[in-house]
């Protein structure tokens, strides 16, 4: 407003001044309204966002929830506490119809938005300080549903609303409270957990039952509409270690009867049982044969027990989630094709799949049904998740927008437009990528380039900015001048299992020429100045980050995030080595190990080539990708004289969360950045007083 305030100012002034110089001043009140015209143009422009914008960005949680009637929305919409140095959620309502939303709760710390509306549509059901709490929908104060010794998690409120199923790991025993009381906090490494079991309370009086028991861990369970049966998927250990060793089971509600589905060496997913208790579906990353490591496909089993078969075999593309139709006839599921995710239904009897929606969106996990409708968020280039509603019902159903959280975005902020990328990989196989403008481009300007990757690798950038914004800030960078190119190069999901499955026996082979052909391409457009590049990735990507600065120089700078540097060292750090005894053809330490193809498969191996300056990010407590490995490679490229640095984020898994850590991210790498690319200091953003 203050721009707008100062050209309206000059513009009276030029007035002012051309009525005292004589006469009408007719021309030069024109004049001075031609001088002042551009000003108030540009003061209507949006603007540049900031880092500190982007975090401020209000956000709706994930897992918004229609009411039984499907009248009414409850979702969870954050608040940035720079304070409390995180996201602080709290509830909201807003009616289907129309009509403004009315926040629903306001506690100081905020509570986490897992919500779950009562079978009669009059009791929300959320978790505040790790408990479980009940707020009436017609007024009233919440209260304390659970007061369980360990946390409780995954609710579910039974048919008939008179109780809610939760899982909880066990409590702690007389020997540990024992050890706790000397601050004894020595523990056995892999050995030292808690089992999770499956219970149950009663609304009404707050009893507690069991339902599972033994030495098992309940990773994720289904209960019936009609309220009769569970099913449960049930591991050796709640270990991401051993969660391809669990199982599907099924059981009376109450526990008893229980009976193995499945036996086989994958994880199951997305567990749901149908409406009537008689079939099962889940998802899993393999084929119809159950061989490992195949995009995620859509099996069903009946609970009677038998073989899982293929719900959808002609469907080549991953599944996210799946969930039953009311009648037990159809199966709905968001599906990842690439750059896009869309919803599909599944006719179980004709074992086909028709595509429902499409678009240039991201439509997440965490989307439910109810009142005949699909309620789920979408992430769309100019709006970070909104929530819509989706009929079931129809071959072409209209989707609904219900929120109009970003209703202002683009007016308020210059977001980048976006645009799906195609390119040739070296074997020609097509490759693309999700290709993000800078703020005024102009037709034939170069403009230098960042390039994002993603982790996984089995997973793919797509359309949108909001799941992954503050870690990777792309309309920060867009504002600065930058264009952005998030390459789905091979191993990437939503291309089909040779694609995906790429990896499988050295794990690099095309990933790096599919990265360096898409920079190719648009140096080729006339877009992208090739003597200003960068390169970035997380995880996966990061991984790729640091082989291809083993390869190449091209890259002006270069920033890595929970990158894998050494695949023999990883395999005895990591909390998870399934997908790469499926990379490698096995474990480094058989007699007849694939020794050679781990440690040719390692950037460290050919470090000594590196001369682009590089950042390293590692988490102190990431367990997936442990710091280690970026140490490996910092320490390597420090000792040959190459730029480098590593900042290490105490309390950080594999993934970064707090708001002070990931602003602190982005001022290095962007401090880095113009350094390297612009020849120029850039100045921090600090975090607001408040």
């Amino acid at each position: 407003m203050g721009t707008v305030r100062d050209a309206l100012r000059t513009t009276i002034a030029a007035l002012l001044a051309s009525s005292v110089a004589g006469g009408s001043g007719y021309p030069s009140v024109v004049a001075a309204a031609q001088i002042v015209r551009p000003a108030l143009q540009a003061a209507a422009q949006p603007k540049r966002m900031s880092l500190v914008d982007l975090i401020n960005l209000q956000r709706i949680a994930v897992g918004p929830q229609l009411s039984p009637d499907g009248r009414t929305l409850v979702y969870g919409l954050s608040v940035t506490d720079w304070k409390l140095g995180r996201l602080v959620y709290h509830l909201w309502r807003q009616d289907i119809g129309g009509g403004a939303p009315v926040q629903l709760t306001f506690s100081e710390g905020g509570d986490t938005p897992i919500l779950q509306w009562s079978p009669d549509g009059r009791t929300i059901l959320f978790i505040r300080d790790g408990q479980f709490w009940l707020l009436p929908v017609a007024g009233g104060e919440p209260r304390a549903l659970t007061k369980h010794v360990t946390p409780p998690s995954a609710p579910t409120w039974s048919a008939d609303g008179t109780a809610v199923y939760f899982i909880a790991a066990d409590a702690p025993g007389a020997e540990d409270r024992d050890r706790a009381r000397v601050r004894d906090d020595v523990f056995t490494f892999d050995e030292t957990f808690r089992q999770r079991q499956l219970w149950k309370i009663v609304v009404s009086t707050g009893a507690e039952t069991q339902v599972t028991s033994g030495e098992s861990t309940v990773k994720s369970y289904s209960l019936s509409a009609n309220g009769r049966r569970l099913a449960v998927q049930r591991a050796p250990t709640p270990s991401d270690m051993d969660a391809y060793r669990g199982e599907v089971w099924v059981m009376d509600a109450n526990g008893e009867n229980p009976r193995a589905l499945t036996s086989n060496s994958v994880e199951e997913k997305s567990l749901e049982i149908s409406a009537d208790g008689t079939q099962v579906l889940f998802t899993a990353d393999t084929n119809e044969r159950f061989e490992f490591y195949y995009p995620t496909n859509l099996f069903i089993v009946p609970a009677a027990g038998g073989t899982p078969r293929l719900a959808a075999p002609d469907l080549k593309v991953a599944i996210e989630q799946a969930v039953w139709a009311p009648d037990g006839k159809s199966i709905f599921a968001n599906v990842n094709m690439g750059v896009h995710t869309e919803f599909f239904r599944v006719d179980v009897a004709a074992k086909r799949a028709h595509q429902l929606t499409d678009g240039p969106h991201f439509i997440p996990p965490g989307w439910s049904t109810s009142a005949g409708r699909i309620v789920y968020q979408m992430d769309e280039p100019s709006r970070f998740g909104e929530v819509w509603t989706l009929p079931m019902a129809g071959d072409r159903p209209s989707p609904t927008r219900v929120t109009g959280q970003f209703d202002t975005l683009e007016r308020d902020f210059a977001i980048p437009r976006q645009e799906k990328a195609e390119w040739k990989g070296a074997d020609g196989t097509t490759v693309e990528g999700v290709l993000f403008y800078p703020a005024g481009y102009r037709a034939g300007e170069r403009y230098p380039l960042v390039v994002q990757l993603h982790g996984g690798p089995m997973e793919s950038d797509k359309f949108g900015i909001g799941g992954s914004s503050t870690l990777f800030y792309v309309p920060v960078l867009t504002g600065k001048g930058y264009v952005v190119l998030r390459p789905n190069y091979r191993g990437s999901a939503g291309y089909g299992a040779a694609f995906a499955r790429d990896v499988n026996d050295g794990y690099f082979h095309q990933m790096a020429q599919d990265v360096l052909r898409g920079v190719d391409t648009l140096i080729a457009r006339g877009l992208v100045d090739p003597d200003r590049l960068v390169l970035t990735g997380w995880s996966a990507g990061g991984t790729l980050v640091d082989k291809i600065v083993t390869m190449t120089d091209r890259f002006k700078v270069a920033s890595s995030g929970a990158g894998v540097s050494n695949w023999i060292s990883l395999y005895g750090q990591t909390d998870n080595t399934s997908f790469r005894r499926t990379w490698f053809g096995g474990t480094p330490w058989r007699k007849d190990a694939p020794f050679d193809l781990f440690w040719n498969s390692s950037p460290i191996k050919d470090v000594s080539s590196v001369t682009t300056p590089t950042l390293f990010f590692a988490g102190d407590a990431d367990t997936r990708v442990p710091k280690e490995q970026s140490v490996e490679m910092f320490r390597a490229l420090r000792s040959l004289n190459v730029p480098t640095q590593l900042v290490v984020a105490p309390n950080e898994g594999h993934v970064w969360g707090a708001i002070p850590h990931l602003l602190r991210k982005a001022n290095v790498e962007l401090e880095w950045f113009e350094k390297y690319i612009n020849g120029r200091a850039y100045v921090w953003e600090k975090a607001p007083a408040s």
